[in-house]
This record gives structure tokens, C-alpha cells and sequence, in this order.
């Protein structure tokens, strides 16, 4: 797989960090955000080919930052991981592009298969 540019969005540390050592051991490069808000920044600020992030967190919610990078036609490709899924929030984030929607806990093997999905032109 070609290497990704990733921005991680979480406001749990732990997890956050989690993610981002797994895709760095893939090869990719990988920046992070605690919250809605700063992932937007950031998202404005550099090209993205991933955005990976939670649904619940505090400023700025997973279905926020989805709306708003749709609303600036942001070219990154979107995976909302969340412990507290519901249809609502899946149609939200479908609706705007969301490439994948993961349930919680989402292990490396997920994770992986996750980018696979999202890019499979780029895992042959």
C-alpha cells in the first residue's frame, strides 16, 4: 500500500496514540488532533488523504467535522470510529462522504483492513 497521510482525530489520548503507532508501523504518516476542532484546522492547513475520527468528543463532534471538511470540499476520504454508534449518526456521516463507519474497540487488524477498504486501488 502506497504511504497514506493520515490525521487522527480523538480526544482520548490513549486511543489517539494507539492508532497512530499502528498506521505509523504501516508506513504512513501520521499527524493528530484532540478534537473537532483542531482536526479541522489542521485539515485546512495540509492535504490529508485519511481522516480518522471519533464520533463523541468535546468543541466539535465526529459528525461536525465530517459536515464541515464536505463543506470545503476537503479531498480526504473519512472513517468515523465510535463506541456509541447509532443509525442516525451512521446516515449523518454517510451522507457526507464517510468512507468507512467502525465500531469500538477497533483492533489493528481493523484498522488495516479499514485502509484497504478505503483505498483498494492502492493495496495492489
Amino acid at each position: 500500500m502506497q504511504e497514506l497521510k493520515i490525521l487522527v482525530v480523538d480526544d482520548e489520548e490513549h486511543t489517539r496514540l494507539g492508532y497512530t503507532e499502528i498506521l505509523k508501523m504501516g508506513g504512513h504518516e501520521v499527524d493528530m488532533a484532540s478534537d473537532g476542532q483542531e482536526g479541522l484546522a489542521k485539515a485546512e492547513a495540509k492535504d490529508y488523504d485519511l481522516i480518522i475520527t471519533d464520533l463523541h468528543m468535546p468543541k466539535m463532534n465526529g459528525v461536525k467535522l465530517v459536515e464541515e471538511l464536505a463543506e470545503k470540499n476537503h479531498p480526504a476520504k473519512k472513517i468515523v470510529i465510535t463506541a456509541f454508534g447509532s443509525y442516525k449518526s451512521f446516515k449523518d456521516t454517510a451522507d457526507k462522504g464517510t468512507c468507512l463507519y467502525l465500531n469500538k474497540p477497533v483492533r489493528a487488524a481493523d484498522l488495516e483492513s479499514a485502509l484497504y477498504q478505503c483505498f483498494p486501488a492502492s493495496s495492489e
